[in-house]
C-alpha cells in the first residue's frame, strides 16, 4: 500500500490525555509518540519550555485498520483552538508524485485556501496543509515507509 487517509485530532494540550483515553477505550495501539522536546532535537529552531516540553508534537494511533493521529496543534497557526477546527485528514503516499499531483489539483481550485505551501520540511521531502471550499483542512504528506 502507498496510499492512507487518516484522522488528524487536534487536542489543545490534551493530547497525551486524549492518547491514553482511546488507548484504554478503544484498545488502540500507541505506533509513534513524538514531544515538542523531541522535535526540538531534529529541529534547533523549535523553541521549547518547561511547560510544552512533553506536548505531543506528532502521534500516531492504530485502531483495527484505522490510523488516528493526534496533536497539540491546530493545523492553521492564525487560528486559535476551538470546536471545529481542531478535526483535519491526512493524505498521505510513498509515491511523491501522487502527493504532488494531489496538492496541486486540489490549489488549482480558486476557492482552496493554502495555509501551508507543499515543501520539504524535517520530517518530509513533501508536506502541505491546504482548506477546501468547505472548511476542511487536509494535511499532504510524502511518506516513504508506506511502501
Amino acid at each position: 500500500m502507498t496510499l492512507e487517509i487518516a484522522i488528524f485530532l487536534s487536542m489543545n494540550g490534551k493530547a497525551r490525555e486524549a492518547i491514553e483515553f482511546y488507548k484504554k477505550n478503544l484498545e488502540a495501539n500507541e505506533l509513534m509518540v513524538v514531544t515538542y522536546e523531541d522535535l526540538a532535537r531534529r529541529d534547533s529552531s523549535f523553541e521549547i519550555t518547561n511547560e510544552n516540553k512533553n506536548y505531543i508534537s506528532h502521534s500516531v494511533l492504530q485502531i483495527g485498520k484505522t490510523k488516528l493521529m493526534i496533536a497539540e496543534d491546530v493545523m492553521n497557526p492564525k487560528e486559535s483552538y476551538k470546536i471545529g477546527n481542531n478535526t483535519s485528514f491526512c493524505i498521505q503516499s510513498a509515491n511523491l508524485s501522487e502527493i504532488k499531483r494531489f496538492y496541486y489539483n486540489l490549489t488549482s481550485d480558486r476557492k482552496v485556501n493554502i495555509i501551508v505551501p507543499l515543501d520539504k520540511n524535517i520530517f518530509s521531502e513533501a508536506y502541505g496543509i491546504i482548506e477546501d471550499p468547505f472548511g476542511i483542512q487536509i494535511q499532504l504528506m510524502y511518506d516513504n515507509r508506506l511502501i
